[in-house]
């Protein structure tokens, strides 16, 4: 999809047809023709736009002389059958002269907010700027969905305690991947930023120092929660493994503390049903004694297991 933006004087956002200078340029997995049309209208070399749209692409700064390339990956959320799960894809951000483009496999709700006008100061022509402001917008969207994970790892650890199932850990697991995906990521986009503050090409100005300062502020805090969470979700992981272990030990001792209880009466029976001479045969009182035998054995059997904490 081929989307053209402008904003106008009081920062309205109008969507145009022509490849206006000052305009944002949107492709969201775009066909061959709306790629080719970005590459003509614009000059850029091709790898500026397909490149992006490889979801294994890895965030890196690239200069040509039509213009600047940042890939950085981006987080996004989608439902499964095991609930949510995060991920990231590459977005590539374009800067020319002339015009500002956007490319990434899918639709993201971090650029649809400046589409829908929501985003504050916002102008298609103010190019570094916009840069800077995406940038602020996806570490603000790591923070967001990481504060999601730790409370869905809390509930997790709640759901577990109560009763240890395979879809809660499975749950688990896939926080963890999660975590992990946005650990790299987010290493790998702090490279891009230093790039980007260190590059005289993108003008740097007074106002949108704050800007880039929240930017390094959000990303590093970021980075830090993110291998916080790993490291908690890591320790959760090895508890429950452990408490799994340790329940299956109890379970398995709990049985064999009763298979032996049980044996005893079988064992006394199986004696006294032998077609041999017995204790108390014949005598009206032998099956009373031969109950009390089973009775008295088995509770002194119980009793010590109990004492050894096998119940």
């Amino acid at each position: 999809m081929l989307t053209i933006y402008r904003t106008d004087a009081s920062g309205h956002v109008d969507e145009i047809e022509d490849f206006d200078k000052g305009s944002w340029i949107q492709l969201v997995n775009p066909t061959k023709d709306e790629a080719d049309q970005v590459i003509e209208a614009s000059g850029i070399p091709e790898d500026f736009v397909y490149d992006p749209l490889d979801i294994e692409e890895k965030p890196r700064f690239e200069k040509d002389d039509e213009g600047l390339l940042m890939i950085i990956d981006v987080p996004y959320v989608e439902e499964d059958d095991t609930g949510r799960a995060y991920n990231t894809i590459p977005l590539g951000i374009i800067v020319t002269g002339r015009h500002f483009i956007t490319v990434c496999s899918r639709e993201l709700d971090v650029l649809n907010l400046f589409a829908n006008g929501k985003a504050r100061l916002f102008r298609t022509n103010y190019r570094s700027r916009f840069v800077f402001q995406i940038l602020h917008r996806v570490s603000m969207t790591y923070l967001r969905f990481l504060r999601q994970i730790d409370r869905r790892m809390d509930e997790l650890e709640q759901e577990l305690q109560r009763s240890m199932r395979n879809q809660e850990i499975f749950q688990l697991m896939n926080l963890q991947k999660s975590l992990v995906y946005f650990m790299t990521s987010l290493k790998a986009n702090d490279s891009v930023l230093d790039r980007i503050v260190k590059t005289p090409s993108l003008e740097k100005h007074e106002e949108d120092e704050e800007l880039l300062e929240d930017v390094f502020v959000e990303h590093r805090q970021a980075m830090e929660m993110a291998s916080i969470y790993n490291d908690i979700i890591s320790i959760k992981m090895e508890a429950f493994g452990s408490i799994i272990s340790n329940n299956v030990n109890f379970v398995m001792k709990f049985l064999a503390s009763i298979t032996i209880v049980l044996s005893i009466p079988t064992m006394i029976s199986g004696i006294f049903g032998m077609n041999v001479q017995v204790p108390w045969e014949g005598q009206p009182f032998g099956f009373i004694m031969a109950i009390a035998m089973m009775i008295g054995f088995s509770g002194l059997a119980f009793y010590i297991l109990w004492r050894k904490r096998y119940f």
